[in-house]
């Protein structure tokens, strides 16, 4: 089985799968690209943790073999003004219907780059979200008068997206978009493309940093394209406006992963603003390469250690299926509601859709895909990067996705973005 969490993607046994990319894009890469590799993510873990991560606790948590408590706070952004319901509904009410396009930056003339090549690296060719934004950057070139060339990448072998990086600038493309890489193990073949001119995109990697390198992503890319960190602001909101006031929660973080503890730190600091009788009683930080023999103990434990539990909190739906499995052993289904991060579609969307899940946030892997091919052409022709990279969030609820298809990603987030950038780059 290969679970994804949009962050990254981590295959938790030695079959491979995935039927790679149908498009009208050139297609690069060998079989060998499509290789799993286990545990690649454990190399990220601690430089990516915040300070803020690290230091003091915020509730408490049991110790497993697997599993850490994981702790932070601090100021973030927010989406609603005011601690009172009215204002939280109000804002979470505006959250739960589709999203509407909103220029990232300014207009340009893409025309410029007419027939210009772009090269997109899919680094989990086996994982449908990836394949989704490389998809999307295909057809969001195509509408821009560029050829995108795709190369499906190794899967987190580092040595192998080494290689397919090398092979783009062998290209020589006016820019290279990474889905889902790790740039921070990568930074030979990045400084390359540097060293050759090329700007680097990263998509589906952390959550937009304005200002920081990289908008996140580190000095040697261009910019970033990804939704933003303030999901876990808005399950703090939801957890406030439904209650109770002395609600006790559990999280499930998984650290590894770059846009974990930035979820966290979010959702903590929610929670001290807008419920600060609020509880976190148990914070568990599983390795995503043991989800499969470790995910669902785990939450099976924070049940029983706390059968007042009110809420749950998986940090990324692709834990969807280990916490449906432990709520139904454990009985608590009816009396602890699940909210979660990321937005995807299909198996998380349709517990949204049935009840067995309150709330998911999150942004469309196609949407990110033409954010990403937005930021290439402002690299391309020297412009300054997007003043705002977040893909825009949907809060999905029961009630929200009544009458939408749980597995379209178009059914859920619309498609606005798709004349918005037409007309952003002068050619609609």
């Amino acid at each position: 089985m290969s679970v994804w969490f949009r962050n990254h993607r981590v295959s938790i046994d030695k079959k491979s799968g995935g039927p790679g990319l149908q498009s009208e894009s050139e297609l690069g890469g060998s079989k060998r690209g499509r290789g799993i590799i286990t545990g690649r993510r454990l190399l990220l873990g601690a430089p990516l943790m915040s300070v803020a991560l690290l230091a003091g606790a915020c509730g408490s948590s049991s110790t497993a073999s697997n599993s850490s408590q994981s702790s932070g706070s601090g100021a973030t952004a927010t989406t609603a003004s005011g601690n009172s319901n009215a204002a939280l509904k109000a804002s979470l009410d505006k959250l739960t219907g589709v999203p509407t396009f909103k220029a990232p930056g300014p207009a340009f003339d893409a025309s410029k780059l007419a027939g210009g090549k772009i090269v997109s690296i899919d680094c989990a060719p086996s994982a449908a979200p990836p394949a989704q934004t490389t998809a999307a950057t295909v057809a969001a070139g195509k509408a821009a008068g560029l050829n995108v060339t795709v190369l499906a990448g190794g899967n987190e072998d580092i040595p192998l997206d080494t290689q397919f990086i090398d092979q783009a600038i062998n290209l020589k493309p006016i820019a290279i978009i990474t889905v889902g890489c790790t740039p921070p193990l990568l930074t030979v073949p990045l400084q390359a493309a540097k060293n050759a001119g090329i700007p680097v995109v990263c998509a589906n990697y952390i959550p937009p940093v304005v200002g920081a390198p990289g908008q996140g992503c580190g000095p040697l890319a261009f910019g970033d394209a990804m939704q933003p960190a303030s999901e876990g602001t808005v399950l703090a909101e939801e957890i406030a406006l439904n209650g109770p006031k002395n609600a006790k929660i559990g999280f499930l973080s998984a650290d590894e992963i770059a846009g974990s503890p930035a979820v966290e730190k979010t959702f903590k600091a929610g929670l001290a603003k807008y419920c600060p009788s609020c509880q976190l009683v148990d914070v568990q930080n599983v390795n995503p390469g043991n989800w499969v023999t470790s995910l669902t103990p785990t939450i099976t434990s924070m049940l029983t250690a706390h059968p007042d539990l009110n809420y749950l909190i998986p940090v990324f739906d692709g834990m969807t299926p280990f916490v449906s499995a432990a709520m139904k052993s454990s009985g608590k289904a009816s009396s602890v509601k699940v909210l979660t991060t990321q937005g995807s579609t299909g198996a998380a969307m349709t517990n949204i859709s049935n009840g067995t899940f309150m709330a998911d946030v999150g942004s469309s892997d196609t949407w990110v895909g033409w954010t990403a091919i937005d930021q290439a052409m402002r690299a391309a022709l020297k412009l300054p990067p997007e003043a705002n990279p977040a893909v825009p969030i949907r809060l999905e609820t029961a009630a929200s996705i009544q009458g939408e298809d749980p597995k379209s990603d178009s059914a859920i987030y619309g498609d606005s973005y798709v004349q918005g950038f037409k007309t952003l780059w002068g050619l609609g």
